[in-house]
C-alpha cells in the first residue's frame, strides 16, 4: 500500500493542480472573492489547529483545510499568472493602428518565409500619441531580414495593427490561439517592411544572448563537418536543440518511427548530460563533505549550462529542474523517494508557471519518467538473458515499453497515431544518441585542432548518416505507423484508470482491483461501440476554411466524398481536413475536382442539395432550381441578386474563404436588405451541417 508519509509533495501537488485546472476550465464560474475567502478561512483554521492541543483529534479537518487552501492558491496563482489581468497590460491602449516598443525574446523562421518574433512589450503609444509604460507579450511577424540582423534582447519599435490571435477556423484542427494562450501570449501583429526599426541592441552579457551566440558558433562548426542537409539537421537538433535546419523528410521519418523525441532536446538529453557529468566527477574519489557539496553544485551548473546552450526551451528547462531536484535529493538523503522528488519538482515548476500543466511536453515528460521508474524494473525481470548484448538490448526495450505504458493514452489523444516499431527505433537511436551528443561536444572543444577535429567530424558525420539510414529503413517497413486514431478525453481518463487499477492490483495482490481494471476496459469497449454506431449514422457536410481555395467534405456514414479545387495545395488541404476526417473515422475519400469554368454546379449530398457558384451567371435566368444551400466561391464580381438568380428555396448562402473580404462585405449588405441568411467562412470558420 501507499505510504503517504514518504510522498508528502504528492499530497500537496494534487489539490494544487486541481485549483489550476479549476481556473482553466471554469474561469468565470467561481468568483475570485469566494476563492480568497475560502483560502483565508482554511489558512486561519490551519493556524489555529497548529497550536491546538487536540489537533490529533481534528487531523481530518487539518487535511481538509490544507486541501482547500492549496486548491485556492492554485486557482489564484493561475489567475495572477494570466498577463491579461495585469493593470498595465498593453491591451488597454489598443487602437486601429499602434506604435509599440519591446524586447525580442524569441526569433525564428516560419514556413511562409517570414520571421516570427516574441516581443516583451515595454511601451505603447496611447490615443494622444504619448508613450505609456506597458507589459505583456506580443507575437510579431516580420520579413526574414530580421533573422540576420537581430539578437535576443534587442529593443525594437514597430507600427502595426494588433489583434487577438485567431482561434482555429476548421473543426478539430490544431488551435494555435489556445496553444499560445498557455504560453501567455494572446495578441499578434503582422508588420509591413519598413514599419519597424532597431531602437537599441541588447545591453550587457545576458545569459540567453551569450547562449544564442555560442549556439550559432557551434552550428557553424557542425556545418564545416556535415556536408549534407539531413545529417546537419539531425546533428544540430540532437546536440544543440537547433531545429531550423530540419527538413520535412527528416521530420516525417523520425515522427513516423517514434524517434522524434531524440530531435527535441528534453529529458533524454539532460539525463545523458547528467550521467556524463556524474561519471566524470565520480572519477574523483573523495569522502570530504565539501567535495560532496561541490559535486552537487557542479552537476546542477552543468545541466543548466546545457539548458542555456540548447536554447532554454520549456521542455529542457522542465527536465533540468526535475534533475536538479533529483540531484539535491540524492545529495541530502540516499533513500529519498523518487516519486516525492518528482512531485516536488512539478510543484515548483507549476508555482512558477501554472500553464505548464496544459503543455503536452510537461505531461509526457512526467508520465514517461513515472512509467520508467515503476514499470521498467518489473518488465525487465520478466525475462532473464545471460548474453550481455542481449541483456542490454532487453534493458533498453524494457525502458521503451515502460515509457509507452504511461504515455500511450495521452499520445493517442494529442497525436492520433502510434508508431508500431518505436522499440526498434529506440534500440537504434537512444544508445547512438549518447555517442553523438558526447562526440558533438568533443568536436566543439577540438575545433581549434585541425587534424583531430577533421577526423572526429568525419566519424560523427558517418554515425549520424547511419542513424538516418536506419530510421528511413524502419519507416519503410509495412505497417510501421497506425494513423487516424481518435479517442475522447473520457477514454483517456478511463485508460489511465485501468493503469492505476493494475498498479494497485500488483501492489496489493487483490483480485478486486484487477476486476476494476477489466471493468474499465469494458467501459472503453462500450464507448468504442457507441462511437462506431454514431459514425454509421452520420450525415455531415463541411465547408472548410482554406484561403483562396474551396474544400468541401460530405460524410455519409464512413463514406466520404471530397469536392475541391484541382489546384488546391495538398499540404493546406491536409491541415484543414485531416483532423476532422479522423474524428469522423473516414480516411479514403472519393475525390471530385470542381470545374473552374462552370458558372455553377449542383450536388445532392444526402438529404440536402448544395449549389456551388464560382463564376458570373446569366442575369436573365429565372428561379428554376430548388436547392437547400448556396455556396459562393472564387469571388465572382457580380451582385448577389444575380448570383442567386437561378435558385429558389435556399435556407442560407455561404461565402467560403476563397472570396475577397470586400466582396463578402458587399454581398452581406445586399443579403440583409433581401432578408437572406448568410454565413462567412472567412470570419466565422468552417461551416458544418449535421452531426
Amino acid at each position: 500500500m501507499i505510504n503517504w508519509r514518504e510522498i508528502p509533495f504528492v499530497r500537496l501537488l494534487l489539490p494544487f493542480i486541481s485549483g489550476i485546472l479549476l481556473y482553466i476550465y471554469l474561469p468565470g464560474y467561481l468568483p475570485q472573492q469566494w476563492l480568497l475567502a475560502v483560502g483565508a478561512w482554511c489558512a486561519g483554521v490551519l493556524f489555529y489547529l497548529n497550536f491546538a492541543k487536540t489537533r490529533w483529534q481534528w487531523r481530518w479537518l487539518y487535511g481538509l483545510c490544507l486541501t482547500g487552501l492549496l486548491l485556492a492558491v492554485g486557482w489564484q496563482r493561475t489567475y495572477r499568472h494570466d498577463e491579461r489581468h495585469y493593470s498595465d497590460h498593453f491591451q488597454q491602449y489598443l487602437q486601429d493602428e499602434n506604435q509599440i516598443a519591446g524586447y525580442i525574446q524569441q526569433l525564428q523562421p516560419t514556413s511562409t518565409g517570414k520571421a516570427r518574433a516574441q516581443l516583451r512589450v515595454a511601451a505603447i503609444q496611447d490615443s494622444s500619441a504619448s508613450w505609456q509604460p506597458a507589459t505583456g507579450h506580443l507575437l510579431v511577424y516580420l520579413d526574414s531580414k530580421a533573422l540576420m540582423a537581430w539578437d535576443y534582447g534587442d529593443c525594437i519599435a514597430l507600427q502595426a495593427r494588433i489583434s487577438p490571435i485567431e482561434v482555429a477556423k476548421n473543426p478539430k484542427s490544431f488551435d494555435f490561439a489556445r496553444f499560445m494562450h498557455f504560453k501567455n501570449v494572446h495578441y499578434q501583429a503582422f508588420v509591413k517592411p519598413g514599419d519597424y526599426e532597431l531602437v537599441a541592441p541588447a545591453e550587457g552579457l545576458h545569459p540567453m544572448l551569450v547562449a544564442d551566440r555560442l549556439r550559432d558558433r557551434c552550428v557553424a562548426i557542425l556545418r564545416k563537418h556535415f556536408p549534407t542537409d539531413n545529417e546537419l539537421a539531425v546533428a544540430s537538433a540532437l546536440i544543440l536543440g537547433y531545429r531550423d535546419e530540419i527538413t520535412e523528410e527528416v521530420r516525417t521519418a523520425y515522427a513516423n518511427t517514434g524517434a522524434m523525441h531524440v530531435l527535441a532536446v528534453s529529458g533524454l538529453h539532460v539525463g545523458f548530460v547528467y550521467l556524463g557529468i556524474s561519471f566524470l566527477l565520480g572519477l574523483i574519489k573523495s569522502r570530504d563533505r565539501r567535495w560532496k557539496i561541490a559535486r552537487t553544485v557542479l552537476e546542477i551548473l552543468g545541466i543548466w549550462a546545457f539548458a542555456l546552450l540548447t536554447g532554454a526551451s520549456p521542455s529542457v528547462m522542465r527536465a533540468s529542474t526535475m534533475f536538479s531536484f533529483i540531484i539535491v535529493g540524492r545529495a541530502l538523503r540516499r533513500d529519498t523517494n523518487i516519486y516525492n522528488t518528482l512531485a516536488a519538482s512539478a510543484f515548483f515548476l507549476l508555482c512558477l508557471n501554472p500553464y505548464y500543466i496544459m503543455e503536452v511536453g510537461f505531461q509526457l515528460s512526467y508520465l514517461a519518467v513515472l512509467g520508467i521508474v515503476y514499470f521498467q524494473p518489473k518488465i525487465y525481470k520478466l525475462l532473464y538473458i545471460k548474453n550481455k548484448l542481449g541483456d542490454y538490448i532487453w534493458k533498453l526495450s524494457a525502458v521503451s515499453l515502460a515509457a509507452q505504458i504511461t504515455t500511450l493514452p495521452i499520445s493517442l489523444y494529442y497525436f492520433h497515431q502510434f508508431p508500431l516499431y518505436f522499440w526498434l527505433s529506440g534500440l537504434v537511436v537512444v544508445p547512438i544518441a549518447v555517442v553523438i551528443l558526447s562526440g558533438g561536444f568533443l568536436l566543439f572543444i577540438t575545433d581549434m585542432i585541425p587534424g583531430w577535429s577533421w577526423l572526429l567530424g568525419k566519424a560523427l558525420y558517418g554515425i549520424v548518416a547511419l542513424v538516418n539510414q536506419a530510421i528511413f529503413l524502419i519507416q519503410q517497413i509495412p505497417g510501421s505507423l497506425v494513423t487516424g486514431i481518435w479517442i475522447s478525453f473520457g477514454v483517456v481518463l478511463a485508460l489511465y484508470g485501468i493503469i492505476a487499477f493494475i498498479i494497485i492490483a500488483i501492489n496489493t495482490r487483490q483480485f478486486r482491483w484487477l476486476m476494476a481494471a477489466l471493468g474499465g476496459l469494458a467501459a472503453v469497449g462500450l464507448a468504442h461501440g457507441i462511437t462506431q454506431w454514431q459514425v454509421h449514422q452520420q450525415s455531415v457536410v463541411a465547408v472548410y476554411h482554406l484561403n483562396r481555395h474551396t474544400a468541401i467534405d460530405y460524410f455519409d456514414g464512413k463514406q466520404l466524398v471530397a469536392l475541391t479545387d484541382e489546384d488546391a495545395p495538398a499540404k493546406s488541404l491536409r491541415f484543414a481536413q485531416e483532423a476532422h476526417r479522423w474524428y469522423r473515422r473516414s480516411h479514403a475519400p472519393h475525390a471530385i475536382d470542381l470545374d473552374p469554368a462552370a458558372a455553377f454546379e449542383v450536388y445532392q449530398l444526402g438529404k440536402i442539395t448544395l449549389a456551388i457558384v464560382q463564376n458570373a451567371i446569366q442575369t436573365d435566368l429565372s428561379p428554376s432550381l430548388s436547392v437547400d444551400y448556396v455556396l459562393i466561391c472564387h469571388n465572382p464580381r457580380v451582385a448577389l441578386e444575380a448570383l442567386l438568380a437561378p435558385f429558389e428555396g435556399y435556407q442560407k448562402v455561404i461565402f467560403d474563404a476563397s472570396n475577397n473580404w470586400r466582396s463578402v462585405a458587399q454581398w452581406q449588405t445586399e443579403a440583409a436588405t433581401m432578408g437572406i441568411r448568410t454565413y462567412d467562412v472567412q470570419a466565422q470558420g468552417a461551416w458544418v451541417l449535421g452531426q
